[in-house]
């Protein structure tokens, strides 16, 4: 199989470990992919942000074969108990491919929003259901596969740095979406030097340690880890954050809430009315859902009878969203809300929850022993103890913090909250 890919350009699993990709693509499972967005409501903000949890899916499967190919040419580094062979390199891509396979709707906002189990949970839930096809296409590989693919999607093996690979801090999930956001919404903060990043890695045994551990050749490879993390907190700051898309987000927040408050109405597609009841789903329900049910029902609730339910609705599918304040970091959240609904019951805004405080806190470096630096004659090195841009990122934290609220009362919410910007 050979495919064009915006970001990585020719993307081909013609090996034999990579033959499982194909099998799985096909699957329909994975294939629902393509009807969630890997950016939920962020091209609201960046037109072009529409790629779907299908490419990325398959970009971070390309990442692990290269992944793959680069430890297989440092096999003279290796304990022979962590050397990949071609069963576990079968594992290794499919877990790449399927790590996504439980988001909802709009990704990440969909989770936010209502009550259940995680994405991760409908991950493994999918993964082991033996109804499913990923499940039994894994399983005619090797019975014991599925289960090996949902443990090392939750970063578990016994090659400690397989697991790194996959579910770490820097890892193939990581190298494509930030890559490919950036890409695709034209924020070019994102950009990695993946090539040299797998070209610079390294593998080492610690000192009374029986397995590898995974490191970066400091000689070579420290200005493009850096740029890793650099790149994911611009990214955070421009794209994750931006205030369109966090508008967006409480909109839809609100709609949800609005629907648990009323009850959903008639026309509710069954598995989200399930789940706004609070019931549980089966797997075969949640599948069922993904960006055009919701939209569709979106776009029934602007044709509605609630008011509520109405304004939302027709603010998200035209783009009218609530405007966003600045607040500074130190302010007290509690304090501000307060003022904010002082501010909406004056002004006649109901229900309450339309104005929202928006706090989110960003640390952009958290120690992972996982990375370390492989310096000269063999020495080991923690990535801080080595990068003053490592350091400096460790000991920072970046507050976004915003009052979130309807257009229309934009000048009495900037009189009351003035003192907080």
């Amino acid at each position: 199989m050979i495919l064009r890919d915006p970001v990585h350009g020719l993307i081909s699993f013609t090996g034999e470990a990579e033959a499982v990709i194909p099998r799985l693509l096909d699957c329909v499972e994975v294939q629902r992919l393509r009807r969630i967005r890997a950016l939920g409501l962020a091209s609201l903000a960046f037109p072009g942000a529409e790629h779907s949890r299908f490419a990325h899916a398959i970009g971070s499967a390309h990442v692990m074969k290269r992944y793959l190919s680069r430890v297989a040419a440092l096999d003279a580094e290796l304990p022979a108990a962590d050397r990949i062979d071609a069963h576990t390199a079968k594992v290794a891509l499919a877990a790449a491919l399927l790590h996504d396979l439980g988001h909802g709707p709009y990704s990440h906002t969909f989770e936010a929003v209502l009550a259940g189990p995680p994405h991760e949970t409908w991950t493994s839930r999918i993964l082991l259901d033996p109804d499913t096809e990923v499940h039994r296409v894994l399983a005619e590989i090797d019975p014991a596969m599925p289960h090996q693919v949902e443990r090392l999607i939750h970063g578990e093996s016994p090659i400690p740095h397989l697991a790194r690979a996959v579910s770490g801090t820097f890892d193939v999930d990581r190298c494509d979406y930030l890559t490919r956001d950036s890409y695709m919404t034209g924020v070019r903060y994102g950009l990695l030097d993946i090539d040299w990043l797998l070209q610079s890695l390294r593998l080492y045994v610690p000192d009374g340690a029986a397995a590898s551990g995974l490191a970066v050749d400091g000689n070579k490879g420290l200005t493009a880890v850096e740029g890793f993390f650099l790149a994911r907190l611009y990214m955070y700051r421009q794209v994750y954050l931006h205030k369109a898309v966090r508008a967006a987000e409480v909109i839809i927040r609100a709609l949800f809430r609005r629907l648990v408050e009323a009850g959903p109405p008639a026309g509710t597609p069954p598995a989200l009315a399930r789940l706004l009841r609070g019931d549980a789903l089966t797997v075969g329900a949640y599948l069922e859902l993904d960006d055009h049910t919701l939209e569709q029902a979106i776009a029934d609730y602007a044709r509605g009878d609630d008011p509520v339910l109405r304004d939302l609705s027709e603010r998200l599918r035209a783009r009218r969203l609530f405007k966003t304040m600045q607040l500074r970091p130190e302010v007290e959240t509690a304090v501000v809300q307060a003022r904010l609904d002082e501010v909406l019951a004056r002004c006649g805004v109901a229900p309450a929850y339309l104005g929202v405080i928006d706090r989110v806190e960003v640390r952009p470096y958290s120690e992972d022993r996982g990375l370390m630096v492989l310096r000269e004659r063999g020495r080991i090195r923690r990535l801080v103890d080595v990068s003053p841009v490592i350091r400096g990122l460790a000991h920072e934290v970046f507050v976004h913090h915003r009052a979130v609220f309807p257009p229309h009362v934009r000048e009495q919410v900037g009189e009351a909250l003035a003192e907080f910007t």
